[in-house]
């Protein structure tokens, strides 16, 4: 039985050297922090000191699996989520970093061993977009420190290094979020909702919201404010666009159903939606 996870910290790793890793395993080799450094160097592109944060990351996401260890060490592969995705990058690298975000946003779903860093990710773009602007890496910190503590009481957070939570942590998430196109970070920190053409970003926030909210696929869900809110906070989409994305998605796909109804539009999503079906 796997351990509880019990790290809310958020490590570096930074979004190019995540993209950069990406690009460079495969299906087949299986390659060591250090290798997958080496290689990147005869690239050109110089890894961070520690070479381990970023195929963790990708492990973590789902995108990468441990290949057998020779000799005991730990050797990464691309999992087939991470082949799709490593094809979406090399040929449409926005929408790349945002399904890197969602995945990130995502794959928390409070199961004793999932990422608790995962957790503090999502609250903090939760806490961004709620309140509608961001506040200072210290002050939004303090709110994850005081709510991990709340949300996870059973934990030792004494007795955990991993537990701690900083003002660098939540930096981290800045960095992820400034990546996007466009990006989400306006001037002074301000909060800018993003108006984008992708329709699966609407697609991918539907499935999350019906995911959270324990709806059955099939459900046809009142389209109110409530649930665009919940969609759209997840890639923080304009209201209005995130609206106009999901009602266009009826037109190109047969797992969204839109219905009128006399309290407005209702919207079923048929099945699950994946970053491997994107």
């Amino acid at each position: 039985m796997k351990q509880e996870d019990t790290h809310f910290y958020i490590d570096n790793a930074p979004p190019k050297e995540v993209i950069e890793v990406l690009r460079v395993l495969s299906l087949q080799n299986g390659m060591t922090p250090g290798e997958i450094s080496g290689l990147l160097l005869t690239k050109g592109i110089r890894m961070q000191k520690d070479y381990t944060y970023s195929p963790r990351r990708l492990f973590d996401l789902g995108l990468a699996e441990h290949a057998p260890p020779p000799a005991g060490r730990v050797t990464y592969l691309l999992s087939l989520a991470g082949l799709h995705l490593q094809r979406i990058l090399n040929t449409e690298q926005s929408l790349a970093i945002d399904l890197l975000h969602f995945l990130h946003y995502s794959r928390f779903t409070g199961a004793p061993h999932d990422r608790k860093y995962l957790w503090s990710y999502r609250r903090c773009c939760q806490l961004i977009w709620d309140a509608g602007y961001l506040a200072s890496p210290a002050q939004l910190a303090a709110t994850i420190q005081s709510e991990m503590q709340e949300e996870f009481s059973a934990l030792d957070f004494g007795a955990r290094q991993g537990a701690r939570f900083n003002k660098t942590a939540v930096s981290c998430v800045y960095t992820w979020l400034r990546t996007l196109l466009p990006s989400p970070i306006g001037a002074d920190r301000t909060l800018v909702k993003r108006e984008v053409g992708e329709i699966k970003l609407a697609l991918l926030g539907l499935d999350f919201a019906y995911r959270e909210q324990r709806y059955h696929y099939g459900d046809p869900i009142l389209m109110s404010e409530s649930l665009i809110n919940k969609v759209a906070q997840v890639f923080f989409l304009d209201g209005q666009c995130c609206r106009r994305l999901m009602l266009a998605a009826e037109t190109i796909t047969d797992v969204v159903k839109i219905v009128d109804t006399l309290g407005g539009p209702s919207i079923t999503l048929t099945r699950p939606i994946t970053v491997e079906a994107v």
